[in-house]
């Protein structure tokens, strides 16, 4: 009996019955997990949009330095001399110039009775002013719109120069040429040394820049020079440029040489260009032999 039991057993066909609570578990973690991962990744793309947005509207507001050498943003042309806002924004930034901490502090030393202040070419008459380089073509809006406002010691040792460029003397846009730096340094160079050679005429042996940063358009800046040595006809200065914060831009060194024919020049209309004060050391006076005339080769000027 047993054994005709086990054959019946063994002949039948075996069948594996999964439990059907196995089969509707899985189906259901699927299924919900896959709203969640869409919402993961919404919620990601979400978070990187805002982050975009704020730094964009960021770095548009307050572009890093970086930004704004490789996409420099285009200004509008300077204005005409005599429009009304031009005159009021050179009012405005003279005096700013008058409240710069750099020219407070000098002011404020202890040995502030040593230096004076002179605004330098303020004395030249209109005619005479136009056919100057700094004076005439290069002062104006978008230029040098106020006269620079020299600080210098009575004994023509050292001078502190401050100075506003615009951005109508860009190389780069909003960057100021290195031509024009060039040209400023040649010019307060030039007075440094000049005021120091006996006939203060001088014309530059060699001028010799190392730009050491970008310098930026719109902005103060302050040339400081000092006299290196002074010896017959040669004057040897070293200056440089720094920005309202003190920040070294531009260093030079020049040589200035006094010509054999200074004597027969008008060295008092030199002299009052530079702003030099009336209680100089030196009195300004025309030259015992000043003005003469000159022989040229090919004979006078009509």
């Amino acid at each position: 009996m047993l054994a005709t039991t086990l054959r019946r057993a063994l002949s039948q066909p075996c069948v594996v019955r999964i439990p059907r609570r196995f089969t509707s578990t899985s189906t259901s973690t699927s299924t919900s997990a896959a709203p969640r991962s869409a919402l993961r990744t919404l919620g990601a793309l979400s978070a990187y949009t805002t982050i975009a947005v704020a730094a964009y509207t960021v770095g548009s507001l307050y572009p890093p330095d970086l930004a704004t050498l490789i996409s420099p943003r285009s200004a509008p042309p300077p204005l005409h001399p005599e429009d009304p806002q031009h005159i009021a924004y050179v009012a405005a930034l003279d005096d700013a110039l008058q409240t710069l901490p750099a020219l407070a502090a000098a002011r404020a030393r202890a040995d502030a009775a040593d230096w004076y202040e002179t605004r330098p070419y303020l004395n030249l008459p209109p005619e005479r002013r136009v056919n100057s380089l700094t004076g005439g073509a290069l002062s104006g809006p978008g230029k040098l719109a106020i006269p620079p406002l020299v600080r210098a010691k009575h004994d023509n040792s050292e001078a502190m120069v401050f100075v506003h460029v615009g951005r109508g003397v860009c190389g780069h846009e909003g960057i100021v040429h290195g031509g024009m730096l060039a040209t400023l340094l040649d010019e307060i160079l030039g007075r440094q040394a000049l005021l120091n050679l006996p006939d203060k005429i001088g014309v530059t042996a060699y001028l010799n820049l190392n730009y050491r940063a970008p310098t930026r358009a719109d902005q103060f800046l302050v040339i400081k020079t000092r006299l290196v040595e002074a010896k017959g006809r040669k004057a040897k200065v070293a200056g440089r440029i720094e920005d309202a914060q003190g920040n070294v831009l531009v260093e030079a060194e020049a040589l200035f040489i006094q010509p054999k024919y200074a004597k027969v020049l008008n060295t008092q209309r030199m002299r009052e260009m530079m702003g030099e004060p009336g209680d100089s050391r030196e009195p300004m006076t025309e030259g015992v032999v000043a003005p003469v005339p000159v022989s040229l080769p090919g004979g006078p000027i009509a």
